[in-house]
């Protein structure tokens, strides 16, 4: 069986590695193809974990987060997909996320099966939205639809094959050893981007003793937000990490900052890879309120959230968790006990073999 994932950045994101790692294990025997973008131009075989899959790369500089670079090269990248595709003659299709959809040449629907990855709902203006979900439903109706979120589900018409697949950690774990400290540690872990917001976090705690706020990972706004927290005292900025290095993370933190900006459609229903993390490890995170996952934890007890737009607000909420960390532990021995209720990512990709089984066999 030869299995084609379609994306469009280098390196792939740890869901879609994640995700050719579960097909190779339970296809063996099956070949795999990675068509993507490198869009920095520093792609090396040599470096690659996973150098036996067949890359097939459309090199052209697009600088990330620089939206006119990537139009430019988009047509571009449009004629290589489809003429990649072609010369594949894959059996499986996987467009990961909305737009690489529109990537893909004509299929044969009754021998190629085409999985649509539901990374991120069509985001914008409302009219933009109604344009873009015509664009989806077009395709849904030949695809069975993997949505990354739960929530996904309530805003498309169930006449369409659809699954969830979230983004659950694959590694064994159990909740780490939870006590609190003073002063109140403070992480976030990912991309650096959405900068404003993360400067209001930085703004909430900025000189206050009471806290210590550490920022992990890289990104577009790594530069824009190490020069603002620049000697702040108690905000600090590690860079980069290797994934598996984020349980000693979750270790050396009383809260995760997971809160997103709520004024974008796609967060309202989004769920974050934090959300399965803060449930392996038992730690609590603090979401974005008027959205879906916020609203769910703080019905649950299963996090807190808040307006990620006002330093007054978090700097309310942080001094409560602050002064009352028996809120906290609370929270924690919650998400031990949701945790044993949840389906693994095993689990549930188990629904995906039997979609794909159920495809050929007929």
């Amino acid at each position: 069986m030869k299995i084609l994932l379609v994306d469009e950045c280098y390196p792939l994101n740890t869901r879609n590695t994640k995700l050719l790692n579960s097909l190779c294990l339970l296809y063996p025997n099956s070949e795999i193809h990675v068509i993507t973008w490198d869009r920095a131009g520093d792609f090396n075989i040599d470096g690659v974990d996973n150098s036996n899959w067949k890359w097939h790369l459309y090199s052209r500089p697009a600088k990330y987060g620089n939206k006119l670079q990537k139009l430019a090269g988009l047509f571009g990248y449009r004629s290589f997909c489809k003429r990649e595709v072609a010369a594949v003659e894959p059996n499986v299709v996987i467009a990961s996320h909305w737009n690489n959809l529109l990537m893909l040449p004509r299929l044969d629907n009754d021998k190629q099966m085409l999985i649509y990855e539901n990374l991120d709902a069509p985001t914008g203006p409302s009219f933009v939205r109604r344009i873009l979900r015509r664009v989806e439903y077009s395709y849904m109706s030949k695809a069975l639809t993997i949505h990354a979120s739960r929530f996904y589900t309530a805003i498309y018409p169930s006449k369409y094959r659809q699954m969830v697949l979230e983004n659950k950690p694959v590694f064994n774990t159990a909740p780490v050893d939870y006590s609190p400290q003073s002063p109140l540690r403070i992480a976030y872990l990912g991309n650096i981007r959405y900068i404003d917001i993360l400067k209001n976090l930085a703004d909430a705690v900025r000189g206050d003793n009471s806290f210590i706020l550490s920022y992990h990972g890289g990104g577009p706004d790594y530069d824009c937000l190490r020069e603002y927290v620049s000697g702040v005292s108690n905000i600090s900025m590690t860079g980069p990490y290797k994934y598996e290095d984020i349980e000693q993370l979750y270790r050396n933190a009383d809260v995760i900052w997971a809160a997103y900006p709520n004024r974008d459609f796609n967060v309202q229903y989004a769920i974050s890879n934090k959300f399965h993390e803060s449930l392996a490890y038992a730690i609590p995170a603090v979401y974005a309120d008027k959205t879906r996952l916020g609203e769910y934890v703080s019905k649950s007890l299963l996090g807190c959230q808040v307006n990620p737009y006002s330093v007054e607000d978090i700097r309310s909420l942080l001094t409560e968790l602050a002064s009352d960390k028996g809120k906290l532990t609370h929270i924690h021995e919650t998400l031990k006990k949701q945790y044993q209720n949840e389906s693994s990512w095993d689990d549930d990709f188990d629904n995906l073999k039997k979609e794909i089984d159920a495809f050929f066999s007929h």
